[in-house]
């Protein structure tokens, strides 16, 4: 397959269009996701879009641990994928799939063309040329352990630009939940606190400054023994010459809810969809008896509260002065 630098958010678009009269599948599940059911919750200024998709049960309840993934195929393996499914290139590296399981109207799947776990310290470079090159959408990541439903195979997704309240509110409200802590030539690092999604923003017009900040941040994360990377969600874009990155740090994949029983029973395994206030409900009893308290709850469970991620401000600062004395 000829390798294609130049994928663009205009290709992604035609392939879409390409596969919703080619394959029954995504077809059914696009016409359904116009009529999925939603409810708009405010936690005190901040919104979540609680969606109802019975498409996604199978993605939000499947098991990720290693026992499970070594025992089923994996789907995003070439010679996995259903016959119907048409693979555009990106680079030499990756393919662009259209996601048949949808959350937003426009959604794709970015899989590496190689069986290789999702860690995204050494695909972040890749991570970004794909923002920059589908600049109409927002590119965003699974860590292997906080949401992502194939974490032994590395992947990206894109979705539509705009639908996460997370990016409207970060850009009109920066000044309420982000904090400068360092400034460098072309770029710009914030902590993200009051916010129960608490993180970073990273603001820069070249990919060396968001690669540099981007590396400060993630050697201070915590990183449990047994997995590969820290847990974190990623969340890119370009637009008037600059790249936006928001890296959500996670303690958790899952809250305690997703494993009790009875009237507490919620399956929630929240990706970043999820964390960027699309919260995501396969089964309608879960989208009746979700309310602030409960989404709350959840993100407190999964994210850093407010005084560790300015714990963690104070060593990236002092990392980054030390690096310079060097």
């Amino acid at each position: 397959m000829k390798p294609n630098k130049w994928i663009s958010s205009a290709q992604a678009d035609e392939l879409l269009k390409k596969q919703l009269v080619t394959w029954s599948l995504p077809k059914k599940n696009y016409d359904d996701l116009q009529q999925v059911q939603t409810r708009q919750l405010d936690l005190g200024g901040i919104t979540v879009q609680v969606q109802h998709n019975p498409a996604r049960i199978a993605s939000t309840g499947a098991k990720t641990d290693g026992q499970s993934i070594r025992q089923r195929q994996c789907f995003l393996c070439a010679d996995n994928l259903p016959a119907e499914q048409i693979r555009l290139p990106f680079g030499y590296n990756y393919d662009v799939l259209c996601n048949p399981y949808p959350i937003f109207r426009e959604h794709f799947t970015i899989v590496s063309r190689k069986h290789e776990n999702q860690e995204i310290a050494k695909r972040l470079p890749d991570f970004l040329e794909l923002a920059y090159r589908m600049n109409r959408h927002t590119v965003f990541y699974n860590g292997p352990r906080s949401g992502a439903s194939a974490p032994d195979h590395a992947h990206f997704q894109a979705v539509t630009r705009g639908q996460m309240p997370i990016e409207k509110e970060l850009h009109d409200l920066p000044n309420r939940y982000a904090k400068e802590i360092l400034s460098l030539e072309y770029g710009k690092l914030f902590a993200l606190t009051h916010y129960f999604r608490n993180g970073f923003v990273i603001e820069a017009s070249d990919k060396k400054t968001i690669s540099l900040l981007f590396h400060l941040i993630y050697k201070v994360l915590d990183k449990k023994p047994d997995e590969p990377e820290p847990g974190m969600n990623l969340f890119a874009s370009y637009d008037e010459n600059q790249w936006r990155l928001i890296l959500i740090p996670r303690h958790k994949h899952r809250p305690w809810q997703y494993d009790a029983t009875g009237e507490d029973h919620i399956l929630s395994s929240p990706g970043a969809a999820d964390i960027g206030g699309l919260f995501i409900t396969p089964r309608e009893e879960d989208f009746m008896k979700i309310n602030p308290h409960i989404i709350q709850n959840i993100y407190e469970q999964v994210g850093y509260a407010d005084d560790e991620i300015l714990k963690l401000t104070d060593q990236i600062v002092a990392k980054h002065k030390s690096n310079n004395k060097l």
